[in-house]
């Protein structure tokens, strides 16, 4: 258990940011301890997933699935650093992952383990700069088989998660917010923030001083008690995303057809703009950036930008900021096309927008 004493830290400070590396993390690990497939709502998901891991020839590192299994899904604090929103997409974290000092890794295993490291993490101990560079190898290669069919749905329920979270933040004050927070495995007792980090753990470990409480929503939340501190003080902490049901719809299977194959019979929206364009419409029902499209489409980014620009030029699409990310939706004239044209859904009017 990890406990942060919060009214001595000063928690007015309280932040929310998404992390994908942490995502990426959590969705491992429930492939990682079960031996089943995973529960509600994640069921669908799980069966997918590994149906796609093993068509791609991807393969969880062993002394990883040992790490998740060791300590109740629970990771050391080197696999998790603070996220940062300003450092934007998953390779800026994976660089500072690869930046690990090996002293700081074999400390933590030796503080994890005080009995001894484990035979299975042996390799991580003895080389630690080359298992750290084979994760992130691996890290993008999962994501792309795993999570890039559901990139956009994992965006918008995390974002709305955000939104949730701030309004109550900003409306009813931090103690109210962090009562909100979904899971057994952050608790609150007093004025000391509780972390647990799974049945095999026992003892607790107090986090001195804390500046900024930092949650970091994760739709794949259940069994991810992640925590990490950064040098300034920073604590982030993990929980529970609403939203989860997203994962329930069955991702559309990749690689079917080839982008230059002409459109599916019947599919009238595909053929008014060709296929990789009807994908592009299709994929901004819910906000997205250029790359998590690329992504999930199987397109090049420099392909997806294309059609973006297009569609923006005909109004059909909206671009807007946040942060360092560009978001790109639909706009009215796009619900409206894509409302009649569009054989597969029915799509509602985003808040604010007319057809």
């Amino acid at each position: 258990m990890i406990e942060i004493p919060l009214r001595r830290s000063g928690y007015g400070t309280v932040r929310i940011a998404d992390s994908r590396l942490w995502e990426t993390y959590g969705s491992i690990g429930l492939l990682s301890t079960r031996r089943g497939l995973a529960p509600w709502p994640y069921t669908n998901w799980d069966r997918a997933a590994r149906r796609s891991l093993t068509r791609a020839g991807v393969t969880i590192p062993g002394w990883l699935v040992h790490l998740y299994r060791a300590r109740g899904g629970a990771l050391p604090s080197f696999l998790l650093a603070v996220p940062d929103p300003s450092r934007g997409e998953l390779t800026a974290d994976l660089a500072a992952l690869a930046a690990v000092p090996p002293a700081r890794v074999r400390e933590e295993l030796e503080r994890w383990f005080p009995q001894g490291v484990p035979a299975e993490l042996g390799t991580l101990y003895a080389d630690p700069t080359a298992r750290l560079a084979e994760l992130c190898e691996f890290i993008p290669r999962y994501w792309r088989a795993a999570l890039a069919p559901y990139a956009a749905p994992l965006r918008v329920a995390t974002e709305e998660d955000i939104l949730l979270r701030a309004r109550i933040l900003a409306t009813q004050g931090p103690e109210r917010l962090l009562g909100s927070l979904r899971g057994r495995r952050l608790t609150r007792k007093g004025d000391v923030l509780r972390l647990h980090v799974g049945p095999v753990v026992s003892g607790r470990t107090a986090v001195p001083c804390v500046s900024r409480l930092l949650l970091v929503p994760l739709v794949f939340g259940k069994g991810a008690p992640y925590s990490a501190s950064a040098p300034d003080g920073t604590t982030a902490v993990a929980y529970q995303a609403e939203g989860a049901a997203v994962l329930l719809g069955e991702a559309p299977p990749p690689g079917r057809r080839g982008p230059a194959e002409g459109p599916a019979r019947g599919d009238r929206l595909e053929i008014l703009l060709g296929r990789s364009r009807a994908g592009v419409v299709r994929g901004l029902v819910a906000p997205t950036t250029t790359s998590d499209l690329a992504a999930a489409l199987g397109l090049a980014p420099s392909t997806v930008s294309e059609h973006l620009t297009a569609l923006v030029a005909a109004g059909v699409v909206r671009r807007r900021r946040e942060g360092v990310r560009v978001l790109y939706e639909l706009d009215g004239a796009g619900v409206a096309l894509l409302r009649h044209m569009d054989n597969r859904r029915r799509v509602n009017a985003p808040e604010n927008q007319t057809s």
